[in-house]
């Protein structure tokens, strides 16, 4: 197989249901290929990693539509085409934003700004890595407990609608919630300790 051929049997794995295994092939085998028509486009070295995250995107969006036209590179042109295209939409977006404003009046306005960062900046960041570490944990509890967890802590809702609701008991909730939440916060605590 040349480098130019596309194993058909990786197309297939990605077009029949989300095979992570086919992906990370796929993601090893294409990233430096997309990178290089990204950059071809004329899109600037530091945002060519968004770029490219903004192609696979598309292309896992899309692979259901891709047909092989019979002619050699058929999947490359493809992909070459969903790239120009993310290309387009992220060179539009960038123009329409690089007006910006500048001056003695701007300068100004920059060293009055506060070194320590905003209390909603840091309660976002703080509710962000509480979701990601609870989206670290989820798989080590069954489903019941997860949902029971999310439902009364994320969601806020009443622990006896919950507990009615998953035909458990409120107690099994207070348990399971305490349990999710330790290791949550076992999570939290290792993220924060390699910073």
């Amino acid at each position: 197989m040349s480098p130019l051929e596309t194993r058909q049997s990786l197309i297939v794995r990605l077009k029949s249901e989300q095979n992570e295994l086919a992906w990370r092939d796929f993601v090893c085998t294409y990233e430096g290929f997309l990178n290089q028509l990204a950059r071809r486009q004329g899109v600037p070295d530091r945002h060519i990693p968004d770029v490219t995250q903004q192609i696979l995107l598309t292309i896992a969006r899309s692979i259901d539509g891709w047909k092989d036209d019979g002619n050699v590179a058929s999947f490359r042109r493809w992909l070459s085409t969903v790239s120009r295209n993310v290309v387009i939409r992220f060179m539009s977006r960038e123009r329409k934003q690089a007006g910006g404003i500048g001056g003695s009046e701007l300068l100004v306005q920059l060293q009055n700004v506060e070194d320590k960062p905003d209390e909603k900046c840091i309660q976002r960041y703080q509710h962000e890595l509480v979701v990601w570490a609870a989206e670290q944990v989820r798989h080590e509890f069954l489903d019941t407990s997860w949902r029971a967890f999310w439902a009364t802590v994320i969601e806020e809702r009443a622990v006896d609608k919950v507990a009615a609701e998953l035909n458990v008991t409120p107690g099994s909730i207070y348990m399971s919630r305490s349990r999710i939440m330790a290791r949550i916060r076992k999570k939290v605590a290792e993220v924060e300790n390699d910073q």
